[in-house]
């Protein structure tokens, strides 16, 4: 045992980050050494980019240090039954995860864990167990109805109206880069992900082509509206060809949308360099995208659309960018959890 009552740490477990953790690159965020932490909770933050459990942890010498038990984003967390009352100020936990690449005092939560009844509450006094740490997950005796949504609007337009959960994942190749882009690519480090380590917002290509977690879409006469649960992110989309206002370049760029068909499709230019994912895959100021939206409904899963990007960067890229997902619907609406992002712990 260390001296801040660090239990059972076994080095050299290899895992395969879920999809709602590979985000972050947390396999390269974190080492492969597991640890266990017990010390009373001080905070829970059952928030959007990642929920997180700070523990006040005393060592041998009766010195207390604050540790940060990070998970995934808050949407895993709810479907494996977890909400806001899961943890309690005050409460006495073991949680287990692995440490931090920098040495803070911090582990990564992973999903495996967070399912299996892995974190304890204890008896501060004796060190018995009370419960296990495991999300209320309502069973039924039956399964859910089948959702049904129309193709299209009243008016024709393909209907995209209404939450959209995480689907089967579609074609993500590796980035066509060219030398620039292959060399910025080699250098890149998980630690210096702005999302990460300053808690800043991502740009177009990560919020929209590699989140998996939930959307909402709003279709008027005049504009489309999207919204995104992980970061909070929103565009506002108008169908009348405008311009931009300006040459400024945003994290979202400037947008032209338009009907084609049974297809919407969104032209977006003027973006920001920004990282296209948790792993790196920069992109320049020259980037620009083409989403395209489609209805692919499914008889055993309901209403489906699935999203294709196209990105072009002749500062990054040899050739287009071409990204696909899928996103089922969520009938009776779901309410988002707020973004909250806390920053990473500096090393003891």
């Amino acid at each position: 045992m260390t001296s801040y009552r660090i239990l059972a740490a076994c080095a050299g477990v290899l895992i395969g980050a879920a999809p709602a953790q590979a985000h972050h690159a947390w396999s390269a965020v974190f080492t492969e050494e597991y640890t266990e932490i017990e010390g009373y909770v001080t905070e829970y933050n059952f928030k959007n980019p990642h929920v997180n459990i700070m523990l006040s942890v005393t060592d041998e010498d009766g010195v207390e240090t604050e540790w940060m038990a990070t998970g995934p984003a808050a949407p895993p967390f709810r479907r494996w039954g977890w909400s806001e009352s899961t943890v309690e100020v005050g409460q006495y936990l073991r949680l287990r995860g692995r440490t931090s690449r920098t040495g803070a005092p911090m582990i990564v939560m992973v999903g495996d864990d967070i399912q299996a009844g892995t974190f304890l509450e204890l008896d501060p006094s004796d060190g018995s167990v009370v419960r296990a740490i495991v999300g209320d997950v309502a069973e039924t005796a039956e399964p859910a109805a089948l959702a049904s949504l129309p193709l299209t609007l009243e008016d024709g337009r393909i209907n995209l109206t209404g939450t959209w959960l995480g689907g089967p994942r579609g074609r993500r190749p590796p980035p066509p880069f060219n030398e620039v882009g292959a060399a910025l690519q080699a250098e890149f480090d998980a630690l210096d992900d702005p999302a990460f380590a300053t808690c800043s917002d991502p740009g177009l290509v990560r919020q929209v082509a590699f989140t998996p977690h939930p959307m909402r879409i709003m279709q008027y006469d005049d504009r489309i509206v999207f919204e995104y649960e992980e970061h909070g992110g929103r565009r506002e989309i108008f169908l009348d060809g405008r311009g931009p206002e300006t040459s400024e370049h945003t994290r979202f760029g400037h947008h032209v949308a338009r009907y084609e068909g049974n297809t919407l499709v969104i032209e977006s230019s003027q973006l920001l360099a920004n990282l296209a994912s948790g792993g790196g895959n920069a992109l320049s100021d020259q980037t620009t995208t083409v989403e395209t939206y489609r209805r692919v409904d499914d008889p055993e899963l309901g209403p489906m659309f699935e999203m294709s990007m196209e990105i072009t960067d002749p500062g990054h890229l040899t050739e287009p960018w071409v990204i696909r997902w899928v996103k089922i619907y969520a009938p009776e609406g779901l309410d988002f959890i707020e973004v909250d992002c806390k920053l990473p712990l500096a090393p003891s």
